[in-house]
C-alpha cells in the first residue's frame, strides 16, 4: 500500500530541470525523492506584519463628536450674523451667548483628544 496517494505534476523549464537533475544525481537520490527532502527540510518564513494600533472605540466617538460640534459652532456663527444683518439683535446676543458656551465645551473636549499632529512628531 502506498504511503503517499497525492501525485504533483510540476511544469519545469529546461534550466529548471537540468538543476533538478544534477542536484538529485549528486545525491543519489531520485528526483522525487530530491523534492521530498527539499520540502521536509524547508522552513516557511511567514513575515512579521505590524500593526499599527487602531484608535480606541472610545477615542473615535468623541472626535467625531468634537468635529461635529465645530461645525455645528460655524453654522450658529452664520445664523448669527444673518440676524444681524436682518436686526434681530436680540436672538443674535442670545445666539452669541450659546456659540460662546459651546466653544467653551468644544475647548474643554478637545483637551482629552490626543492630536494626530502630537503622535507623528513621537515617533
Amino acid at each position: 500500500m502506498r504511503i503517499r496517494n497525492n501525485k504533483v505534476n510540476v511544469f519545469l523549464s529546461d534550466d529548471e530541470k537540468f538543476i533538478l537533475k544534477r542536484a538529485s544525481s549528486k545525491l543519489n537520490l531520485s528526483q522525487s525523492e530530491y523534492i521530498r527532502n527539499l520540502i521536509v527540510g524547508y522552513e516557511i518564513k511567514i513575515p512579521e506584519v505590524k500593526e499599527e494600533p487602531k484608535p480606541k472605540k472610545e477615542e473615535y466617538i468623541i472626535e467625531n463628536i468634537a468635529k461635529a460640534l465645530e461645525e455645528n459652532i460655524e453654522c450658529l456663527i452664520k445664523v448669527k450674523n444673518k440676524f444681524h444683518y436682518l436686526g434681530y439683535f436680540e436672538d443674535e446676543r442670545a445666539i452669541g451667548t450659546k456659540i460662546e458656551y459651546l466653544k467653551l465645551q468644544n475647548t474643554t473636549l478637545n483637551k482629552y483628544i490626543p492630536i494626530e499632529n502630537d503622535k507623528d512628531n513621537a515617533t
